[in-house]
């Protein structure tokens, strides 16, 4: 009864043995073409995902050159207007001076003027009736007898200054308007601009975020090609652990082999 336990212990230690080391040379023969196939593959996933990268990169930097230029153009948009802005904002004083000058300088100046030429009439009118009476009584050689007498002509004159305030006191009110329209223009011109500013600060920004996403895809480009660089070591390293424990799976079942042999032979 004995001799028949060894002889099944032994069979079954070679039985054992026989089928570990099988075991181990199949690990061998379809480990070693797999660690190669998983090499291939991961080279080739890392490859695309480095293209994928390189084109993110094309993409970012198209980006970043448009929003670049459009930037450039905000800020020549934001410049012109702004210049537009301040010389409306100079003109304006002059508008002003203007209108007072229309509106009440000159105004005064010409009622000052009829005064004066009103004066001068009555004078002139004095000087006629002289000159007249003199002529007439033949002291004179020549007869005093003008077309239109002095008087009549500075009346003239004078009445010709007389619808000149009203309608200078007209183009004040338009240059009044005018300034109000002005001002507004202004003010409005001065909230586009800073409306603009707005805008080129939002384009500042996603310059700075399009700078991070570069930083960021460089950086990972980096690790890939070292990753890549990299594999053919880890994989072999991988090759030479697998073989070792191959070979040391297939000597422990060499030992279990000798075992179940010696087993085998005692019975």
């Amino acid at each position: 009864m004995r001799r028949l336990v060894s002889r099944l212990a032994g069979a079954l230690l070679i039985i054992a043995g026989i089928i570990g080391l099988g075991l181990s040379l199949a690990g061998l023969i379809v480990g070693l073409p797999a660690l190669g196939a998983a090499e291939q593959t991961l080279d080739r996933r890392l490859t695309d995902l480095d293209q994928a990268l390189s084109a993110v990169a094309d993409g970012l930097r198209i980006a970043d050159d448009s929003l670049s230029g459009a930037a450039g153009t905000i800020t020549a948009i934001e410049t012109t207007v702004r210049s537009s802005g301040q010389a409306i904002s100079d003109t304006l004083p002059t508008i002003d001076r203007i209108g007072i000058l229309i509106g009440e300088d000159i105004p005064r100046t010409i009622r000052s003027t009829r005064q004066t030429l009103e004066s001068a009439r009555e004078t002139a009118r004095v000087a006629d009736a002289i000159l007249g009476a003199i002529s007439r009584t033949g002291l004179l050689g020549n007869v005093y007898n003008p077309e239109v007498p002095l008087n009549q002509a500075i009346q003239q004159v004078s009445d010709s200054l007389s619808p000149l305030p009203a309608s200078l006191s007209s183009v004040r009110d338009r240059l009044t308007v005018t300034g109000a329209n002005l001002r507004r223009i202004g003010a409005n011109t001065e909230e586009v601009a800073e409306q603009i500013a707005r805008i080129n600060a939002s384009f500042r920004d996603a310059r700075r975020v399009i700078d991070q996403y570069q930083t960021l895809v460089t950086d990972l480009r980096t690790d890939l090609t070292a990753l890549r660089a990299a594999l053919p070591a880890w994989f072999g390293i991988a090759r030479i652990m697998l073989a070792i424990l191959a070979l040391w799976f297939a000597l422990a079942q060499i030992a279990l082999f000798a075992q179940g042999l010696t087993l085998w032979r005692r019975s």
